[in-house]
């Protein structure tokens, strides 16, 4: 019977020797196969270049990048800023989700504060201001992460060292507010403005505010910053023409526990509240209420929005420990009220169950060839 079955078994398949150069993308002229090299996504070229000497060398070619440039080849990629080391004073670790909804390790730098710091997206690249130096000392370094290469640069100091400050961009300057040792500070050095086309540090009046901001949000259809201090006080900023005011009243909450990651989607705030609920509000209401049509999301740690107007979260599972999940959740209102609806769900980084790990920062980037 062995030898019936080996006679009518198919012959094993000979291996082929292809050559790069007589089949696929190299049969292809170069001209050709740099121009359909441009189509693909800033992932497939990754994945390329591993493949081989000859394909990572045409990958980074510079006239793969001239064409991709003009081209005005853009895309936009979501990063996350995560602390998994068990030491305290270690700068915390970045990484880009791919498509397949899995957080790939981009450069760290070393010399980024541990704790505390701000983060602010711009096309392009993230910077992190200020933030505490071995879990103490206040610093005003600025860093810069440029998206495209994934390097790090220092770009001009902030004028005040600060940690936990408030800051946002508007209109290509980025406004920061408080963070500062209260000793040191007054009304003329509370906050500061980085012009990023100049790179430079400028004065921004801002009145000091009895307590310290915990949430800002910019209103980017309106170019506001909506505040909130920690005395539940709310306030509008319109920085461009140095205007400040304040609402009539504090945040009305219909809706107990805490309020965190607020980002503004529209016209609307959205921020995570206790046992896994998504809240939203009308800024000028302060009424907060649940996103609907959600299942149970267990204790959310990170809320953030991406660049198509959804949000996007950040769990542990209680069933699942060994993994951070993630989802992306589209909204949509209906009769004053809003609903969401889940478009993945998905592990998305294996955690050290020896070492708690916190997401601190995610956001999307619109990135272009240089």
């Amino acid at each position: 019977m062995e030898e019936e079955r080996r006679e009518s078994s198919p012959p094993p398949a000979k291996k082929m020797k292809v050559s790069p150069s007589s089949s696929g993308l190299w049969s292809l002229p170069d001209e050709v196969a740099v121009n359909c090299l441009a189509q693909i996504s800033r992932f497939d070229l990754a994945a390329l270049a591993i493949a081989s000497k000859i394909h990572r060398s045409l990958v980074s070619s510079r006239e793969l990048l001239e064409l991709r440039r003009r081209k005005g080849c853009t895309e936009t990629c979501f990063y996350v800023c995560m602390r998994i080391s068990p030491d305290p004073i270690r700068p915390p670790r970045w990484f880009i989700l791919s498509p397949h909804h899995r957080l790939n390790p981009i450069p760290w730098n070393p010399s980024q504060a541990s704790e505390s710091s701000s983060y602010v997206a711009v096309d392009g690249g993230i910077y992190v201001l200020g933030g505490l130096i071995d879990g103490r000392h206040r610093t005003r370094d600025v860093w810069f992460l440029d998206c495209f290469y994934h390097t790090w640069t220092r770009v001009p100091s902030m004028k005040m060292p600060r940690a936990s400050a408030s800051a946002n961009l508007v209109e290509g300057k980025i406004y920061v507010s408080g963070g500062c040792v209260e000793e040191k500070a007054n009304p003329t050095n509370w906050s500061e403005v980085f012009d990023i086309k100049t790179q430079t540090w400028g004065h921004w009046y801002l009145p000091k505010l009895r307590f310290s901001i915990c949430q800002s949000v910019v209103i980017e259809e309106e170019k506001k910053v909506y505040v909130v201090d920690e005395g539940r006080r709310s306030f509008y900023l319109l920085p461009s023409e140095c205007l400040f005011w304040r609402f009539n009243k504090t945040i009305c909450d219909f809706i107990p526990g805490t309020r965190n990651d607020w980002c503004a989607i529209g016209k609307l705030l959205f921020c995570r509240g206790t046992c896994g609920r998504i809240l939203w509000c009308e800024p000028n209401e302060l009424r907060w209420k649940p996103v609907k049509g959600l299942e149970e999301l267990y204790d959310i740690c990170r809320l953030s929005s991406n660049s198509a107007g959804n949000i996007v979260i950040f769990w542990n599972s209680l069933l699942c420990q060994t993994w951070l999940w993630s989802a992306e959740i589209s909204l949509r209102r209906e009769q004053g009220e809003i609903w969401g609806k889940m478009e993945w769900s998905d592990a998305v980084f294996k955690l050290d169950t020896l070492s708690p790990s916190s997401v601190l920062y995610s956001a999307s980037v619109l990135v272009s060839a240089k």
